[in-house]
């Protein structure tokens, strides 16, 4: 008698011990669903606008532009100014309740990200 008892008892805790360990294992891949809908949260709010134009007088066909990467009121604007002999990437940080010191290439990259822009589901 006392061995089956024992036997159960020795059973329970095992039983235990595997569900403590498929909780655990559950609990890290409701993290990582968590994390991947959180990104994908973002990347769906993600709305990108542009501008073309040409940066200096006697220079044509619109090779430099600005792009906004918006996600509500925050982003970020990427900028290329070309001339004649090279070109010059800037990135910048945006947030609607700073003063940004943008161009006004920039004000409207950002301003058509806000109202028209593509969004990721879009591309």
């Amino acid at each position: 008698m006392n061995e089956v008892i024992l036997f159960t008892i020795g059973a329970l805790i095992v039983v235990n011990i595997i569900l403590l360990i498929i909780v655990i294992i559950l609990r890290a891949n409701v993290k990582k669903v968590e994390e991947r809908q959180k990104g994908e949260l973002i990347l769906s709010s993600l709305s990108i606008g542009g501008a073309r134009y040409d940066a200096f007088p006697g220079m044509s066909g619109k090779l430099s532009f600005s792009l906004a990467f918006m996600a509500g009121d925050k982003g970020i604007i990427l900028t290329s100014i070309h001339t004649r002999e090279q070109s010059y990437l800037y990135l910048k940080p945006y947030s609607k309740d700073k003063n940004n010191n943008l161009t006004e290439e920039e004000k409207k990259a950002v301003e058509i990200a806000l109202k028209e822009g593509y969004s990721i589901k879009d591309i």
